[in-house]
């Protein structure tokens, strides 16, 4: 499911899933513990928006030494 609501976009646990290669179990587990991309409830929903998707990727950024 995708949303967009004032410029920005969202998307659901499985959209959220597949932009990170992960399974949406893990990002359930994440959620537990704190870590992962920011979310927000909406509707009883837990959804994603796309730019807390990117700065978390970009966090976990490794330089080469």
């Amino acid at each position: 499911m995708r949303i967009e609501l004032n410029g920005r976009t969202y998307v659901d646990q499985k959209g959220c899933a597949a932009v990170i290669c992960r399974t949406e179990k893990c990002l359930a587990a994440w959620r537990t513990r704190s870590y992962g991309p920011a979310y927000y409830r909406i509707g009883g929903r837990v959804m994603y928006c796309l730019d807390d998707i990117v700065a978390f990727i970009n966090g976990a950024k490794v330089e080469a030494a």
